[in-house]
């Protein structure tokens, strides 16, 4: 008989555990063992999974605010993660209720600093600062691949889960043994094991989206395979604020493929204008031009706003599309207009890719103005939580520094000072969204008007544009000049001439 052991019925009993209960560091060291050892995925530098199909939740495009959100179909999806470098790309074609886009966002370096480039079919290549990715991908940004992807968490929670028992914890419908850690950047997170194969069944965290604040995102892995020595999950599926937001499956997986670094290659002819968006800080590019008096085009390489000067501040009509658009044309302003605070930021409906940059542009002072059938989703941006990692809004509200208040107004609001007037108006019948918010300058007749026309391209009147010609009659607006949130400017005469070519 040995210390601890005795014989009882022909059994072998234990005073204590004959061999102690698995850890959770053990456990997840047996997950990094199952997908291939410590060795092996330390040697993971690049991983570019392809074939990708699924949906995107959460695309922030319904008709109305408080509409359910629809499902976006992802289909020729790539993700490519350069863990050495820390680079990451998203690739893939979005179809939404007859939109379809192919898109690619890459997150990549030149001199060690990171910068944005966005290729998005029909558009020139688009240089930009990180922050001003947008995605309608698999994620909200690229750099979320280098943040949440298996290999860095595995290794995270070999070398930081806790050495005593897991916890028992629901994931995905399911009791699994779990286990807290520590991630590279310091943030914890909740690993879960599979109890057959060992293999991780996924983690949990709190992810920080542009759009949606602070949210608990779980990541389900599933449809483990071998790939160039390692076991790498083919199916992803995330779930955030306990909603669906994605889910891929992949065909293919490649691991320390040198074909994958070209898609963070820099061309030549961009060159200059990624040393611009490095030094700048928070960059995408924004030009001011004169419309009329008072009144300026800020164009940008997709999504427009207009600018409308009172004589001590100004008013932006379209805080769009992300937060280094709302920064470049803060600082451009700043610099053209050096006594004039931006005062206003106007609304025009609560699209995701038409609201990205109200934030910052709220961080600025700017008091956010929003027609009362776009306040749930407005509310909600400005509103929600913002610190993994705080942006600008977050970070002067916690240091109780001033900045922009949302404004909510009904059918129609006048701005005016000085003898110049900014009225918006709500009008509806627009099939795109409801309601939708079209701006006037009286004082020069010009109108902006985003995602029912675009000024200057010479395109044919859609069901949307031939409601904004007939609101625009309807409110007895003397409209010389048309500015598009997409396009250019150009007479109002174009819009009228189109819309009876389809009559």
């Amino acid at each position: 008989m040995q210390l601890g052991r005795w014989m009882v019925a022909g059994l072998v009993v234990c005073a204590s555990a004959c061999s102690s209960a698995p850890t959770a560091r053990g456990l997840a060291q047996d997950a990094v063992t199952a997908m291939g050892g410590a060795e092996q995925l330390r040697g993971v530098q690049s991983i570019v999974m392809s074939g990708g199909s699924g949906t995107r939740n959460r695309l922030g495009q319904t008709v109305h605010a408080t509409d359910a959100d629809g499902t976006g179909h992802l289909a020729n999806v790539i993700e490519t993660l350069d863990l050495a470098g820390g680079r990451a790309a998203l690739d893939y074609q979005i179809e939404n209720d007859g939109f379809m886009q192919h898109r690619q966002e890459v997150l990549t370096k030149k001199n060690d600093k990171l910068v944005g480039l966005e290729n998005v079919a029909g558009r020139p290549l688009a240089v930009m600062s990180p922050s001003g990715l947008f995605s309608w991908g698999t994620q909200n940004h690229p750099a979320f691949l280098l943040r949440r992807n298996i290999v860095t968490v595995a290794l995270a929670a070999a070398g930081s889960a806790p050495e005593e028992p897991p916890q028992d914890k629901m994931f995905n419908g399911r009791t699994l043994k779990s286990a807290g850690i520590t991630l590279p950047s310091g943030e914890k997170a909740t690993v879960f094991f599979e109890p057959e194969s060992k293999l991780l069944a996924g983690y949990e965290v709190l992810d920080t989206e542009s759009m949606l604040g602070d949210v608990t995102a779980q990541y389900i892995l599933a449809d483990y395979k071998p790939v160039g020595g390692v076991t790498l999950p083919h199916k992803v599926t995330i779930i955030k604020g306990n909603k669906p937001y994605s889910d891929v499956q992949f065909k293919a997986a490649a691991v320390n493929d040198t074909a994958a670094q070209e898609v963070f290659a820099i061309p030549a002819s961009s060159d200059a204008d990624v040393d611009t968006a490095i030094a700048a800080g928070e960059y995408s590019s924004v030009a001011i031009t004169k419309v009329a008096d008072r009144v300026y085009f800020a164009r940008a390489y997709s999504h427009n706003s207009m600018v409308v000067e009172f004589p001590t501040w100004l008013a932006v009509v379209e805080a769009a599309y992300t937060d280094a658009q709302s920064h470049t044309l803060a600082r451009v302003l700043q610099q053209q207009f050096p006594n004039k605070p931006i005062k206003y930021a106007a609304v025009t409906h609560h699209h995701y890719d038409h609201t990205g940059g109200v934030r910052t542009l709220a961080s600025y002072g700017a008091n956010v103005v929003v027609e009362k059938g776009h306040e749930p989703e407005l509310r909600m941006i400005l509103e929600s939580p913002h610190t993994n990692p705080p942006d600008p809004l977050e970070t002067k509200r916690k240091a109780g520094q001033t900045v922009g208040a949302l404004e909510v107004y009904e059918k129609k609001m006048v701005i005016s000072d000085g003898g110049q007037t900014l009225e918006l108006y709500a009008i509806t019948g627009i099939p795109h969204v409801e309601p939708k918010v079209i701006a006037f300058v009286p004082t020069s007749g010009v109108l902006f008007q985003s995602d029912l026309f675009f000024p200057g391209l010479g395109a044919p009147a859609s069901p949307d544009a031939v409601q904004l010609l007939k609101s625009v009659r309807e409110l007895k607006l003397r409209v010389t000049t048309n500015v598009g949130g997409h396009g250019g400017v150009g007479p109002f005469s174009e819009l009228e001439m189109a819309v009876a070519g389809v009559k």
